[in-house]
């Protein structure tokens, strides 16, 4: 049976309140999400040079970043020369801007909870509490930016969250927060929000707003949630086309920047594909073109196609340009 949002839950901070539609039927045997495709982008002109300038950056070396992981195993950055040879390697995420080479750094931090009754003489003490603080910090000075602050529990018994980098275009650092609550309703819940981190200023940018053709990426992924509904009068009666909720980034074997958009429609919780939010399915599909501030990342440069060529099995992150802008 599928429930409604149980009763004194808090309210997920997500960029969409599709995941608060709670009260839909008719759930899904065999709920997908359409898996990413390469994207086709017409080509842009490279970023502009930068050259490694001061004490620290003749000692660290490298014209390029490029991190990634290989297999399931933990991220990891090169630095590289304009040809693509490696310098040195070190355990991370680090992105390069023209204020320096910035370190992603994450720590896990408890969270207050609180007691709740399950049922008339049934209390559930605090339970576990924990969340993720994300922080850039600088090579070199050590100056931080926060980008991702611990939630608040909001009258959870039990929370947990996660923040994580899913990708990067140069400076930009695309950032995927779940959070699962649990407040003694009929089940816990589990609420996700997207962020593009501009490393270089420092700030949040709204992405997903310059994402064009965003109509007919809908259409796409309607047609691939209706194609694998369960009942097929239910697809039909579904009138709200899924909501653009994510964009991430990927490359492929030579480092072309491909880019595909994640849309999310409203479920019952039993028919939720666990792809995104608890009360929601949703469906990837490739964006026809690349938002115009990631346009100068679309083409790999010569060094990096090099260095994947040395390195096939690298499942690439992100690549930026180290040292300062002439």
């Amino acid at each position: 049976m599928c429930r409604a949002l149980p009763a004194g839950m808090p309210r997920p901070r997500l960029a969409t309140s599709i995941a608060l539609l709670a009260l839909i039927s008719g759930c899904a045997a065999r709920p997908q999400s359409a898996l990413p495709v390469a994207l086709a982008v017409p080509p842009a002109p490279a970023p502009r040079s930068f050259e490694s300038k001061g004490a620290e950056g003749a000692a660290l070396g490298g014209a390029l970043l490029v991190w990634g992981r290989t297999g399931d195993g933990p991220p990891r950055t090169w630095h590289l020369t304009e040809d693509g040879a490696v310098i040195r390697e070190e355990p991370g995420i680090v992105v390069a801007t023209g204020r320096g080479e910035w370190r992603w750094d994450v720590r896990e931090v408890k969270v207050e909870t609180s007691a709740c009754e399950f049922g008339p003489e049934e209390t559930h003490e605090p339970g576990e509490g924990t969340a993720n603080r994300a922080e850039l910090v600088l090579r070199g000075t050590g100056a931080r930016q926060q980008v991702i602050a611990p939630p608040d529990a909001d009258g959870s018994n039990v929370i947990q969250h996660e923040a994580e980098v899913i990708g990067s275009v140069g400076p930009y650092l695309f950032i995927e927060e779940r959070t699962y609550s649990y407040a003694c309703g009929a089940h816990g819940f589990v609420g996700v929000e997207f962020t593009v981190w501009d490393a270089d200023k420092g700030a949040i940018v709204n992405l997903l707003a310059e994402v064009s053709g965003v109509p007919a990426l809908q259409g796409e992924a309607k047609a691939l949630l209706d194609e694998d509904e369960a009942d097929p009068e239910a697809a039909r009666q579904e009138e709200n086309a899924p909501e653009l909720v994510q964009i991430a980034p990927a490359y492929d074997a030579r480092g072309a920047l491909r880019v595909t958009a994640k849309l999310a429609r409203a479920a019952c919780y039993a028919c939720g594909d666990g792809a995104w939010s608890s009360y929601t399915r949703s469906a990837v599909v490739p964006a026809k073109k690349a938002p115009a501030r990631l346009a100068a990342w679309v083409p790999p440069p010569p060094g990096m196609q090099s260095f994947l060529a040395a390195h096939p099995d690298l499942n690439v992150g992100g690549w930026s340009r180290s040292g300062r802008e002439e």
